[in-house]
């Protein structure tokens, strides 16, 4: 692993280090507009949102880091107070990034990146019609972080307005496909928050016996990874070894009326019973060998553990330690 010290690199390889690693990073399409009445339109990766009541957005912008001078977007926040804050779909990528240039004083992103200005309904700046939610937002506070070039300026603003396309709802509330966002990630690259990319993780309904319940073959397996070992330290209770006795002697009876693929075969499909049925053929051939039979019923547990099935994970793993004790 390496270490660095940020006083001992340059601000701008600091900064490399910060979008590269604390990434995907959402987008704010910030909106403003000077006293002058001429709009302006930039995005901002440090965004995020800090509280629902009130509902609270807050984004930097920094100093530039060649000269330390400020951006048209936080200037014209500090003379007015209001900005908005609309969300990057990928169907608008392009045209973000395009308004992302530096455009001289005076020019209208909107119009140089092809947008649509929404009216605001409690604040002068418009939002993005294209995008698929904007937030109408007043200042809060201003936190100056360093003063300097490349410094970050943390714009907080409360949410006055929220303006949410009919077609990105399912139900009461927006999905996540149809919303289609995309994120910042280091260098070039984004995220697009759809699809693959995007997957389903349960909390947590009651306290587990943590990984400090877990046996001891567990926590140093060289097969389960870190993801297995937090689901089985998820249970609240580690089931109990009749239970898996009772499985196993089920799975051993039904070897007497099936044969089973080899476990690599089983394993690309999607039937728990026969990936266990091939896991015990396997082990009776290596019923000598520890290691090999620990390696053999971890191999099951984690399939069983990818393909949500905790319980039967579970019984893999009381039966090796059963059979090795045996």
């Amino acid at each position: 692993m390496r270490s660095i010290d940020p006083s001992t690199v340059s601000p701008g390889e600091t900064h490399r280090y910060l979008l590269s690693c604390v990434a995907p990073r959402p987008i704010a399409f910030v909106g403003t507009q000077n006293s002058e009445g001429t709009d302006n339109l930039s995005p901002f990766s440090f965004f995020n949102a800090f509280g629902a009541n009130p509902p609270v957005v807050a984004f930097s912008p920094a100093f530039r880091g060649t000269d330390g001078t400020a951006k048209h977007t936080f200037l014209n926040i500090e003379e007015t107070q209001e900005f908005t804050v609309s969300v990057v779909s990928y169907s608008m990528v392009e045209q973000v990034s395009l308004a992302s240039a530096e455009w001289p004083e005076g020019v209208d992103e909107f119009v140089k990146a092809g947008f649509t200005k929404l009216p605001s309904q409690k604040i002068v700046p418009p939002g993005v019609a294209e995008s698929p939610m904007v937030m109408e937002c007043k200042l809060l506070q201003h936190v100056d972080l360093g003063g300097k070039a490349a410094s970050g300026n943390l714009m907080i603003g409360e949410v006055l307005m929220f303006h949410i396309q009919d077609w990105v709802f399912e139900g009461k509330y927006p999905h996540y496909e149809k919303l289609d966002l995309v994120a910042r990630m280091g260098g070039p690259y984004y995220c697009r928050a759809t699809g693959d990319a995007v997957f389903e993780l349960p909390k947590p309904s009651g306290l587990g016996i943590g990984f400090d319940g877990l046996p001891e073959s567990l926590r140093n397996s060289r097969v389960l990874t870190g993801n297995h070992l937090g689901k089985l330290a998820g249970v609240e209770n580690i089931p109990d070894q009749s239970c898996a006795d009772e499985y196993w002697g089920e799975i051993r009876e039904l070897l007497k009326r099936k044969k089973p693929e080899d476990l690599d075969t089983e394993m690309r499909g999607l039937d728990t019973q026969r990936v266990a049925m091939a896991t015990l053929t396997e082990a009776d051939e290596h019923r000598d060998n520890s290691e090999t039979l620990l390696d053999l019923y971890h191999r099951c547990a984690g399939w069983m553990l990818d393909h949500g099935n905790i319980e039967p994970a579970w019984y893999a793993i009381l039966q090796v330690n059963s059979v090795i004790a045996g």
